[in-house]
């Protein structure tokens, strides 16, 4: 069910609407419509606005309500999360810059990551884990993002960086 749509919000389902079922855990993301045309630019307002998110609740538990944390909310356990390999030869570690130098994301040899966005030092802060191609991130604040690797490009959250 598209509960945006029948509420009013929307005069037709979105065909990145998924079904809501008893017994799934929710993700769901409340964007202001100015800032979000679309699901990849309500993503990129979650990454690079996080202040003007309405709600963000991820596995059926609310993270951020009118932009700020949800008090008391807990962290991303840390059973079943991966130790971070020791990444010292790996040629994918050193700060990544996308094409209009707004987003820079360091990875560090200790598994670590540190972006900076829009001149923002350490927007996001949290560890990575690389297989094969795939880049996964868990942030401090709990979330989890993923890139992927193409060649010499970096791609992540619509953004494509470059090893600087």
């Amino acid at each position: 069910m598209d509960a945006i749509a029948l509420a009013g919000g929307r005069g037709h389902r979105s065909e990145y609407v998924a079904t809501l079922a008893p017994g799934n855990t929710t993700d769901f993301l409340v964007v202001p419509d100015e800032l979000a045309d679309d699901v990849p630019s309500a993503v990129a307002t979650l990454l690079s606005h996080p202040q003007q998110i309405r709600a963000l609740v991820a596995a059926g538990r609310p993270v951020l309500w009118a932009g700020t944390d949800v008090p008391g909310r807990t962290t991303a356990p840390e059973t079943g999360i991966p130790a971070a390999a020791d990444l010292t030869d790996s040629p994918r570690v050193g700060v990544w810059i996308d094409r209009n130098d707004f987003l820079h994301q360091e990875l560090t040899a200790d598994g670590r990551y540190d972006e900076t966005r829009g001149g923002r030092p350490h927007a996001y802060q949290g560890r990575y884990w690389i297989d094969g191609d795939r880049i996964d991130y868990l942030d401090d604040l709990g979330f989890w993002a993923y890139g992927e690797f193409r060649d010499d490009e970096l791609h992540h959250a619509g953004y494509v960086m470059k090893l600087g």
